[in-house]
């Protein structure tokens, strides 16, 4: 992890991740579900769009939900 960001590789490409904050759990919060709210904040750090989100499968999206994870611990 280099300062706020962490880079991840998704379907062969680097994608940085930034730190959330609290403005981004806000920004993201009215979701009903928790796998929504995580989707839409991992777009939110990330610059992916939900739809890039929704077509990786469960193994490429994997890091990204691990890369969150660690900012969280």
């Amino acid at each position: 992890m280099m300062g706020n960001t962490v880079e991840v590789e998704v379907k062969g490409k680097k994608v940085q991740m930034r730190e959330p904050k609290v403005r981004d759990f806000r920004v993201v919060g009215n979701h009903q579900s928790q796998g929504e709210l995580e989707v839409h904040l991992i777009a939110n750090l990330t610059g992916l769009t939900v739809k890039e989100l929704d077509d990786l499968t469960m193994k490429e999206y994997t890091p990204l939900q691990k890369a969150l994870e660690g900012f969280q611990s």
